[in-house]
């Protein structure tokens, strides 16, 4: 996949901007000149939906009633693709491939970004949802069937929290016995994630940084339909689920135990970009090659890793936009470089 341009109106601080995208760029600015609100542009006009907040109509410029985003790209089969992405302040949003109203799951089917950016070291010292919301994706990659399921898996929630919050035990019963199975099947799916990403993890720490250990451990109960029972009047107590793959834990353990509480902020953010490395080359294993988007590179690393991570991405086949209102990349021809002076 490659965006060869992308035309950004009343985006964040971004009016009728336009720009060509080479293979691999550095965006450099200012603080506050616009430089992440390009890399947001083209996830959102790739993917449908933005990495900086949940509710997209959050990116509309403040003294404006939506935002546009139109972009020329080649997808993952080298097809040219003309996709337009639009919301107005009612969170009304607007898909368009080549000509035609689409779905975000239509998207997704010619085109995904992979993001990389501070924030994404909650991986590594958030939640657990931060990391279940990180193997959802190699989920996906793995089998584009995970869209429906979890799809499925939410609607079930909806309707069953609103069954709990009437009290309708029947009902509750009714859609526990109907997505067990597909309870099951989510976790499986998981599982088999966990164990991709934790290889190609090990593969790169091997290559680049040998003395570390990281890998994902996901534990599930064997029998969800006895666990589904067990919790019923509990729930029906507090008036909303209290289990299902929407709270299972997921930890990241490193040589030194769990990372959440053991590693240094370096070492944090080496782990959440590798994560994001071993994610491309899952894609890279089916011959897809998504664009990556990072944000704010190379924060809280020392040169000398700076070095081995630019020569990492520098081999990638992927396009790779940065940005950083730092960096010098004197040594690395390949990577053009985008003043903006805003």
């Amino acid at each position: 996949m490659k965006i060869n341009s992308v035309f950004i109106s009343n985006f964040r601080s971004l009016s009728d901007f336009s720009i060509n995208l080479p293979q691999k760029l550095l965006i450099k600015g200012k603080t506050g000149s616009g430089k992440t609100s390009i890399l947001e542009a083209c996830f959102v006009v790739s993917s449908g939906r933005s990495f900086k907040t949940f509710d997209i109509k959050d990116c509309i410029s403040k003294e404006s009633h939506n935002f546009y985003i139109e972009s020329d790209f080649d997808d993952f089969e080298s097809y040219s693709r003309k996709v337009s992405v639009g919301c107005d302040r009612k969170g009304n949003k607007k898909i368009i491939i080549d000509g035609n109203v689409s779905s975000r799951k239509d998207l997704l089917n010619i085109a995904y970004p992979v993001v990389h950016s501070p924030d994404d070291m909650f991986i590594i010292t958030g939640s657990p949802k931060f990391r279940r919301d990180f193997i959802d994706r190699i989920c996906f990659i793995e089998d584009k069937s995970y869209f429906d399921d979890m799809s499925e898996y939410i609607r079930y929630i909806r309707n069953k929290n609103a069954a709990l919050k009437d009290k309708n035990a029947e009902v509750v019963k009714y859609l526990n016995a109907a997505a067990a199975p597909l309870i099951d099947r989510i976790r499986k799916k998981r599982n088999v994630s966990c164990e991709t990403i934790n290889k190609k993890v090990s593969i790169l720490l091997e290559k680049l940084f040998s003395e570390m250990k990281v890998f994902f451990t996901y534990n599930t109960d064997e029998n969800c339909a006895e666990k589904l029972d067990s919790r019923l009047e509990k729930e029906l107590e507090k008036g909303f689920s209290l289990y299902g793959p929407h709270l299972d834990n997921i930890n990241i353990t490193t040589e030194v135990g769990n990372a959440k509480n053991n590693i240094s902020m370096g070492e944090t953010y080496i782990t959440s970009f590798l994560i994001k490395l071993a994610e491309i080359s899952i894609y890279a294993e089916k011959n897809e090659f998504p664009i990556f988007l990072i944000d704010d590179i190379f924060v809280f690393v020392d040169d000398e890793t700076k070095k081995t991570l630019f020569k990492e991405i520098e081999a990638l086949k992927n396009q790779i936009l940065m940005t950083s209102s730092i960096e010098n990349i004197n040594n690395f021809n390949d990577i053009e470089v985008f003043y903006l002076s805003r």
